[in-house]
């Protein structure tokens, strides 16, 4: 009977109207679909966690871009060094030792479980434990001594010095739900993490991660799916873009920049967290261990080319191991000017007139430009008689022989890395004589490593850590290339993506 009606009813509508009437509930059927069709937001990175989802595992910028859609920590770190509340909303040192916070109330885990002050606190028991003796987290907070609860949603973290800077150093621990953690243990809840994120985990497989929205999070999505994709070539991640398959391409190449303009894509260019250059091994029986050698190179490397054409100009040349916007940076050390004959002069003077063979292991692929920078490097150098083998192996590798030691080379690419405290005092002591395993060790300046540790006074304390600063260009632990800078491709329906200090914020990104 309605069937008759409505055909009864079509008849009579002038069929001057008729088309323009079909094509409205054409497009408006079309427009109703993809309101409810689910929306995924799709990421390419170069490296997925290999401890999956283990939040205290490692330290490495790679991870980070999978954990901080899981994970929140008690504070962030913006680009200029300010610390800001996240699930810490306010804090205050009661004592040199002492530090109190006080926690965001309401806050849930994507199982289920409340956030409080117990959380943290499991969090922290477990990171001064033996059990912990493995974990790179443990080791990044090794200046806390221990927690307590003083309120549902207060907490006390006690250190074993003096620590200026405990709140930006807190933004690198990730709060999981105690009770899974409990349950489950570290090797189980790596599969299955729970944390207070914007997303939370569906499945893991060898090369991606999916995940779906934690709808409760206290920073809810506005995406219904996330999926973040291991993708080892730059150039692939750029095509995923241009093609729409991806909707964000991280970690790319200055030349890449042009190519998204042109494809319709568009390309993002922020800032990193910390200065890329060349580690030095000078712990080993190499002419490097000579520090006029590695002022000699340093002298040898014309950077203003690096910068203006594989970097497009955006960022600056490095004379430190600490980027302009890092707590500690001293703005009186420059960097190295370019002058072979200088390079010559002191490469003469160390005993190497002939120059010198060496091996530079290195990453390529994951970093801004890496190849065509690693191989400029070496044709600079081979203008002073100096040859560098460059030996690519895999990030898991170097990072490997980062914590244990073991370079075969006598030098390795590496990022002197301030993430996420932006503070000098971050990135020092890991190229330092304070390692298990030190690839640098220069005894002179420990005394001052250890005064900024336990300074309080936040100018002495500046003051002692341009010090280092001064003496890091002098001595130096790396062949200093420039200030690090990400290049990041985005899809044309990508909106409101604005990482801090390299932590993306998921929970902020839409698309159209």
């Amino acid at each position: 009977m309605v069937g008759t009606m409505l055909s009864l009813m079509i008849q009579r509508i002038p069929k001057r109207w008729l088309r323009p009437l079909i094509l409205l509930v054409a497009v408006n059927t079309a427009y109703l679909a993809a309101a409810n069709a689910e929306q995924v937001l799709t990421i390419g990175v170069y490296g997925i966690p290999k401890a999956l989802g283990n939040p205290y595992s490692s330290t490495s910028i790679s991870e980070s871009y999978t954990w901080s859609a899981i994970f929140d920590a008690l504070t962030e770190v913006d680009g200029e060094a300010n610390v800001l509340p996240a699930l810490a909303t306010e804090w205050r040192s009661i004592d040199e030792l002492t530090w109190r916070f006080k926690l965001r109330s309401g806050v849930k885990f994507s199982n289920g479980e409340s956030f409080d002050a117990k959380a943290v606190v499991s969090v922290i028991d477990y990171l001064t434990s033996a059990d912990s003796a493995a974990e790179s987290m443990a080791r990044e907070l090794s200046a806390v001594r221990g927690a307590k609860a003083t309120g549902e949603l207060e907490v006390e973290v006690y250190t074993h010095q003096p620590t200026l800077i405990l709140p930006a150093m807190l933004a690198a621990m990730r709060i999981v739900a105690p009770g899974a953690w409990r349950e489950l243990g570290p090797e189980a809840f790596a599969r299955a993490p729970v944390g207070t994120g914007a997303f939370k985990v569906e499945r893991w497989s060898a090369a991606k991660v999916s995940m779906v929205a934690h709808w409760d999070a206290w920073r809810p999505p506005l995406v219904d799916r996330l999926e973040i994709l291991e993708i080892l070539d730059p150039a692939a991640r750029v095509q995923g873009v241009q093609s729409g398959g991806l909707d964000i391409a991280i970690a790319l190449t200055g030349d890449d920049i042009a190519v998204l303009e042109d494809s319709g894509a568009v390309p993002y260019v922020g800032p990193g967290s910390g200065v890329v250059g060349m580690s030095f091994v000078t712990v080993k029986d190499t002419p490097i261990a000579d520090p006029r050698v590695r002022q000699a190179l340093n002298y040898a490397v014309d950077k203003a080319p690096i910068v203006a054409v594989l970097l497009g100009g955006h960022t600056r040349i490095a004379g430190q191991p600490a980027p302009h916007y890092a707590h500690g940076y001293n703005p009186n050390v420059h960097p190295y000017e370019y002058d072979p004959d200088k390079a010559k002069s002191l490469l003469k003077a160390a005993g190497y007139e002939q120059g010198f063979s060496f091996v530079a292991e290195v990453v390529l692929g994951g970093s801004t430009s890496a190849t065509p920078i690693y191989s400029y490097m070496a044709q600079q150098l081979a203008k002073i008689g100096v040859d560098m083998e460059v030996r690519s192996i895999p990030i898991a590798q170097l990072i490997s022989k980062a914590v244990g030691g073991g370079f075969e080379g006598a030098a390795f690419g590496m990022e002197f890395d301030f993430k996420p405290s932006l503070d000098v005092m971050r990135g020092i002591p890991m190229h330092s004589c304070q390692r298990a395993v030190p690839w640098h060790c220069d005894k002179e300046i420990m005394p001052t490593i250890e005064a900024a540790q336990r300074e309080f006074d936040r100018e002495r304390r500046l003051t002692l850590l341009q010090q280092i600063m001064q003496r890091y260009h002098d001595n130096p632990s790396m062949l200093f290339l420039f200030e690090s800078v990400h290049f990041d491709g985005l899809s044309p329906r990508v909106r409101n993506y604005n990482p801090t200090n390299r932590i993306i914020n998921y929970h902020e990104i839409r698309l159209e």
